[in-house]
């Protein structure tokens, strides 16, 4: 395994963690993530953008996992990974700049910002390898 190789398992694999833990918290306990962060509770057919979006969350996961178990198989999920970061974290701070929400869910999103900006690097360091 090359060092480089190492460092994927780390970062993707951390990105996958990230996601899950998100993910359930989108789909199980979202009265106390909504009451922890300061958002309106969701009911209705809400409910159903909601589980959609922590689905989603959880599929990304499930991309950052096989990355971290095969980066050159994979490696243009990274490319989807850190686009879907960067949308992440826009979703997150432009309802923040518009005062619609405080501050507490863009701190939770410059995760997502550290992860695009890692999967960047990652993507231009090893932009010259191929899969055989």
């Amino acid at each position: 395994m090359l060092p480089t190789d190492r460092y994927a398992v780390v970062l993707f694999g951390s990105a996958a963690i990230f996601n899950a833990a998100v993910a359930a918290a989108l789909l199980c306990a979202r009265p106390q993530l909504a009451a922890a962060f300061g958002l309106d509770p969701i009911d209705g057919s809400d409910v159903v953008v909601a589980n959609l979006a922590g689905a989603l969350v959880g599929l990304f996961g499930y991309a950052y996992l096989r990355l971290a178990l095969d980066p050159l198989r994979y490696r243009v999920y990274a490319e989807l990974g850190a686009i879907g970061k960067l949308l992440a974290v826009a979703a997150a701070d432009v309802p923040w700049l518009q005062g619609v929400i405080d501050w507490r869910l863009p701190l939770l999103a410059a995760g997502d910002l550290l992860f695009a900006l890692l999967f960047i690097d990652w993507l231009r360091r090893t932009r010259s390898r191929t899969v055989t």
